[in-house]
Protein backbone atom coordinates (compact mmCIF):
# COMPACT_ATOMS: atom_id res chain seq x y z
CA UNK A 1 0.00 0.00 0.00
CA UNK A 2 2.88 2.23 0.57
CA UNK A 3 4.42 1.91 -2.28
CA UNK A 4 1.59 2.31 -4.37
CA UNK A 5 0.55 5.92 -2.53
CA UNK A 6 4.54 6.85 -3.44
CA UNK A 7 4.13 5.88 -6.87
CA UNK A 8 1.00 8.31 -7.03
CA UNK A 9 2.08 10.96 -5.12
CA UNK A 10 5.64 10.77 -6.82
CA UNK A 11 3.70 10.79 -10.31
CA UNK A 12 1.18 13.84 -9.39
CA UNK A 13 4.52 16.07 -7.69
CA UNK A 14 5.94 15.01 -11.83
CA UNK A 15 2.68 15.72 -13.63
CA UNK A 16 2.91 18.99 -11.14
CA UNK A 17 6.22 19.96 -12.18
CA UNK A 18 5.76 19.87 -15.78
CA UNK A 19 2.63 21.79 -15.29
CA UNK A 20 4.35 24.74 -13.35
CA UNK A 21 7.48 24.49 -16.03
CA UNK A 22 5.38 25.12 -18.75
CA UNK A 23 3.44 27.64 -17.62
CA UNK A 24 6.70 30.30 -17.19
CA UNK A 25 8.68 31.92 -19.72
CA UNK A 26 11.31 34.62 -20.10
CA UNK A 27 11.15 37.39 -22.31
CA UNK A 28 14.47 38.42 -22.45
CA UNK A 29 16.14 41.85 -22.81
CA UNK A 30 16.32 41.61 -26.97
CA UNK A 31 12.84 40.04 -27.17
CA UNK A 32 9.12 40.95 -27.25
CA UNK A 33 6.92 38.26 -26.75
CA UNK A 34 2.87 37.96 -28.02
CA UNK A 35 0.96 35.83 -25.73
CA UNK A 36 -1.71 33.46 -27.91
CA UNK A 37 -4.42 31.87 -26.76
CA UNK A 38 -6.01 29.08 -29.00
CA UNK A 39 -4.32 30.97 -31.76
CA UNK A 40 -6.17 34.47 -31.09
CA UNK A 41 -3.45 37.29 -29.60
CA UNK A 42 -4.22 38.32 -25.71
CA UNK A 43 -1.33 40.62 -24.85
CA UNK A 44 2.31 41.53 -25.44
CA UNK A 45 4.98 41.47 -23.27
CA UNK A 46 7.39 44.22 -24.34
CA UNK A 47 8.94 44.23 -20.35
CA UNK A 48 12.11 41.64 -19.75
CA UNK A 49 11.83 38.86 -17.04
CA UNK A 50 10.14 36.00 -16.20
CA UNK A 51 6.20 35.68 -16.83
CA UNK A 52 3.38 33.28 -16.89
CA UNK A 53 0.60 32.08 -19.28
CA UNK A 54 -1.92 29.09 -18.91
CA UNK A 55 -0.52 25.92 -20.05
CA UNK A 56 -1.44 24.24 -23.19
CA UNK A 57 -4.30 26.93 -23.20
CA UNK A 58 -2.01 29.55 -24.00
CA UNK A 59 1.62 30.02 -26.91
CA UNK A 60 4.35 32.25 -27.07
CA UNK A 61 5.96 33.94 -30.01
CA UNK A 62 9.46 35.91 -29.55
CA UNK A 63 10.21 38.62 -31.36
CA UNK A 64 13.64 40.31 -31.61
CA UNK A 65 13.83 44.38 -30.12
CA UNK A 66 17.17 44.82 -31.84
CA UNK A 67 17.22 46.54 -35.34
CA UNK A 68 17.08 44.06 -38.20
CA UNK A 69 18.51 43.94 -41.51
CA UNK A 70 16.38 43.00 -45.05
CA UNK A 71 19.14 42.83 -47.87
CA UNK A 72 17.36 41.31 -50.85
CA UNK A 73 18.91 40.22 -53.89
CA UNK A 74 20.96 42.48 -55.95
CA UNK A 75 18.68 43.81 -59.37
CA UNK A 76 18.58 45.41 -62.94
CA UNK A 77 16.59 48.56 -63.14
CA UNK A 78 16.77 50.42 -66.40
CA UNK A 79 17.32 54.21 -66.09
CA UNK A 80 15.71 57.38 -67.67
CA UNK A 81 18.22 57.12 -70.47
CA UNK A 82 17.66 53.56 -71.45
CA UNK A 83 21.25 52.53 -69.72
CA UNK A 84 20.76 49.29 -67.27
CA UNK A 85 22.27 48.99 -64.33
CA UNK A 86 22.80 46.74 -61.23
CA UNK A 87 20.96 48.36 -57.61
CA UNK A 88 21.85 46.14 -54.38
CA UNK A 89 19.56 48.10 -52.03
CA UNK A 90 19.11 47.49 -48.12
CA UNK A 91 17.30 48.64 -45.33
CA UNK A 92 17.39 48.08 -41.53
CA UNK A 93 14.09 48.09 -39.58
CA UNK A 94 13.10 47.60 -35.93
CA UNK A 95 9.79 45.64 -35.24
CA UNK A 96 7.31 48.33 -32.66
CA UNK A 97 4.52 46.81 -32.79
CA UNK A 98 4.68 42.77 -32.78
CA UNK A 99 0.91 42.82 -32.61
CA UNK A 100 0.51 44.39 -35.73
CA UNK A 101 3.40 42.62 -37.09
CA UNK A 102 1.89 39.35 -36.12
CA UNK A 103 -1.46 40.26 -37.98
CA UNK A 104 0.21 41.73 -41.27
CA UNK A 105 3.14 39.59 -41.95
CA UNK A 106 2.21 36.23 -39.13
CA UNK A 107 5.86 35.64 -40.06
CA UNK A 108 9.72 37.36 -39.90
CA UNK A 109 9.94 35.25 -43.94
CA UNK A 110 6.73 36.57 -44.84
CA UNK A 111 7.55 39.99 -43.73
CA UNK A 112 11.20 39.86 -45.32
CA UNK A 113 9.63 38.51 -49.06
CA UNK A 114 6.16 41.21 -48.60
CA UNK A 115 8.71 43.89 -47.63
CA UNK A 116 11.53 43.28 -49.98
CA UNK A 117 9.16 43.01 -52.72
CA UNK A 118 7.77 46.09 -51.91
CA UNK A 119 11.79 47.60 -51.80
CA UNK A 120 12.43 46.49 -54.78
CA UNK A 121 9.53 47.70 -56.37
CA UNK A 122 10.00 51.34 -54.93
CA UNK A 123 13.74 51.43 -55.80
CA UNK A 124 12.72 50.56 -59.54
CA UNK A 125 10.24 53.49 -59.52
CA UNK A 126 12.91 56.02 -57.92
CA UNK A 127 15.93 54.97 -59.92
CA UNK A 128 14.16 54.42 -63.49
CA UNK A 129 13.53 58.16 -63.19
CA UNK A 130 16.68 59.43 -63.19
CA UNK A 131 19.85 59.43 -65.91
CA UNK A 132 23.10 57.66 -65.46
CA UNK A 133 25.23 60.89 -65.02
CA UNK A 134 22.39 62.12 -62.17
CA UNK A 135 22.86 58.62 -60.45
CA UNK A 136 26.45 59.61 -60.06
CA UNK A 137 26.32 62.82 -58.88
CA UNK A 138 24.67 64.36 -55.97
CA UNK A 139 21.19 63.16 -57.63
CA UNK A 140 22.10 60.01 -55.86
CA UNK A 141 21.23 61.42 -52.43
CA UNK A 142 17.64 62.15 -53.07
CA UNK A 143 16.89 59.58 -54.55
CA UNK A 144 17.77 57.51 -51.37
CA UNK A 145 16.40 59.90 -49.40
CA UNK A 146 13.29 59.46 -51.66
CA UNK A 147 13.14 55.64 -51.24
CA UNK A 148 13.93 56.20 -47.58
CA UNK A 149 10.98 58.51 -46.64
CA UNK A 150 8.53 56.20 -49.12
CA UNK A 151 9.38 52.83 -47.11
CA UNK A 152 9.01 54.75 -43.59
CA UNK A 153 5.58 55.69 -44.57
CA UNK A 154 4.52 52.25 -45.37
CA UNK A 155 6.46 50.37 -42.31
CA UNK A 156 3.63 51.26 -39.60
CA UNK A 157 1.02 49.52 -40.99
CA UNK A 158 3.41 45.91 -40.32
CA UNK A 159 4.30 47.38 -37.17
CA UNK A 160 8.30 48.30 -37.69
CA UNK A 161 9.91 51.16 -38.27
CA UNK A 162 12.52 51.95 -40.55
Amino acid sequence: MNKIFLAVIGGIVVVAGIVAFSALYTVHQTQQALVLQFGNPIKVNREPGLKVKVPFVQNVIFFDRRILDLDPPAQEVILSDQKRINVDSFIRYRILDALEFRKKAITDNNFRQIFGARLNAVVRAEVGTVFLADMLSGKRDDVMSSITNTLKKEAPEFGVEV
